[in-house]
């Protein structure tokens, strides 16, 4: 039986706090619960922490009184962060507060150190594992502070993946880490740039997009050898369309799922609740 209750799944992430208002409703076409509102907290400046200050109105909007908010983070800071604030200002959003646990999500985890596993990929990996075909595979891949490409197996357990570093994060490392290339704002969303940049700024651009799209095409096939039948491949995070589709294969689908990590984060609150 379905909960017919509300609840905000958060995800805190290195550089973003996302919120998600969800009626805990699977979606006809996806089967997930689908957010009815989101809002994200970014920093004002790269490298400060994320400014919480909008949470206040988009809270005041949204929330109902004994609406819990059901957190899944891989910043102790950001969680710090959120409830502090939520403590100044919203103490009845503060008193529902749940920070959820690995143990706390519904899947299998078959890595070596299941408790250092980052939550947003168990989150991940539960929204995948809700829409994937029945007994087949599915490859999510987060573009955030890092890009992580998971397999979750046919039968529905979390199996591992590998981590790369996320477009912003190698543009900060090349600004930092020389002499004379420019800090650039990353192409991680919109149109994708071209191939042969005519200018520095461009060619750092080019680099990073067509690195990243070229790496995580890679680890898809690494991550295909092995599996029995074709994987579905669901793309989520700081990333775009265009740059989903540009991952596709000859014998695997790819479905961009912006929301999927906040889905998962909300699925798992309905598991628990049931």
């Amino acid at each position: 039986m379905l909960h017919q209750g509300t609840v905000v799944a958060v995800d805190i992430g290195n550089s973003r706090i996302k919120l998600g208002l969800f009626h805990l409703q699977p979606s006809a076409d996806t089967g997930l619960p689908q957010p009815a509102a989101t809002v994200t907290l970014a920093p004002d400046s790269p490298g400060e922490a994320c400014n919480v200050e909008p949470l206040g109105e988009w809270l005041a909007e949204t929330i109902s009184p004994g609406t819990p908010l059901v957190v899944a983070s891989v910043s102790r800071p950001g969680t710090q962060a959120l409830k502090d604030y939520l403590a100044a200002h919203h103490d009845g959003a503060w008193n529902q507060l749940r920070v959820l646990t690995n143990a706390d999500l519904p899947i299998e985890n078959l890595t070596d150190e299941p408790d250092r596993v980052g939550i947003d990929r168990l989150a991940a990996a539960v929204g995948a594992s809700t829409v994937r075909r029945a007994e087949s595979p599915a490859i999510v891949i987060d573009f955030g502070t890092a890009i992580t490409v998971d397999l979750v197996s046919a039968e529905g357990a979390f199996a591992g993946g590998a981590i790369l570093p996320g477009i912003g994060t190698a543009a900060v490392a090349l600004h930092a880490r020389t002499d004379a290339l420019p800090a650039v704002r990353p192409p991680i969303e919109g149109k994708s740039p071209a191939s042969v940049g005519k200018n520095t700024s461009d060619a750092i651009r080019s680099g990073l997009y067509w690195g990243a799209v070229g790496a995580v095409r890679e680890l898809i096939a690494r991550h295909r050898d092995g599996l029995v039948k074709p994987p579905q491949v669901l793309v989520t995070g700081s990333t775009s369309p265009d740059m989903a589709r540009l991952l596709g294969g000859p014998d695997y689908t790819v479905r961009y799922m912006p929301h999927l990590v906040l889905a998962g984060v909300a699925s798992t609150w309905w598991k628990l609740e049931e």
